[in-house]
């Protein structure tokens, strides 16, 4: 509701001029005080709709790779490597990721837990040769609110498919997140 308010406000301040009514001035001017901590809420509404849209694009993007092969090295829709694919997927969307893994590990903002994932965050494993270093990564496809358990996709052995954190290959693998999207 108070978002609604500030709008409206705003709308009327730029929009509508006031005729006078005694001094004969053409115009009167609005003044219109905003509620400091009402401005940066709706600030950070809007950054979260923003967020929401860019990691829709990002999902829907990913998910129009399943099925394509994996292929060692590569980052193409002609085959992917998890960390090609995410840097591909990213990229489409103007989002600049390092190429490997290992080093998407250090970008964007640490999630320390896993009831704090959403949508389009990248989510890492730990390798074939060590579970506790990087050498695996998805993207985040949804997350379960209450059970905080979550669906990523990711260029697998197999190729790009949707796999869930409770499967235990990953549960046991799994090393942390970062969000690239603000």
């Amino acid at each position: 509701m108070r978002f609604a308010r500030y709008i409206l406000t705003a709308l009327m301040a730029m929009f509508f001029v006031l005729p006078a009514a005694k001094d004969g001035n053409m115009f009167v001017a609005v003044e219109v005080e905003y509620d400091a901590v009402e401005v940066a809420e709706a600030d950070a509404r809007i950054s979260e709709v923003e967020r929401i849209a860019k990691a829709d694009n990002i999902i829907n993007t990913a998910l129009k790779y399943l099925g394509v092969k994996y292929a060692y090295g590569k980052s193409s829709p002609k085959g992917f490597d998890c960390s090609g694919f995410t840097k591909y997927v990213f990229n489409e969307q103007d989002i600049t990721l390092t190429r490997t893994s290992h080093s998407q590990f250090a970008e964007g903002q640490n999630i320390s837990q896993s009831k704090d994932l959403k949508p389009g965050d990248l989510v890492f494993f730990g390798g074939e040769t060590s579970i506790r270093t990087v050498g695996h990564v998805g993207i985040v496809t949804e997350v379960d609110s209450i059970t905080h358990r979550f669906k990523f996709v990711h260029a697998s052995r197999t190729g790009i498919k949707v796999d869930k954190s409770t499967d235990s290959y990953y549960r046991l693998r799994y090393i942390g997140a970062r969000r690239i999207i603000q």
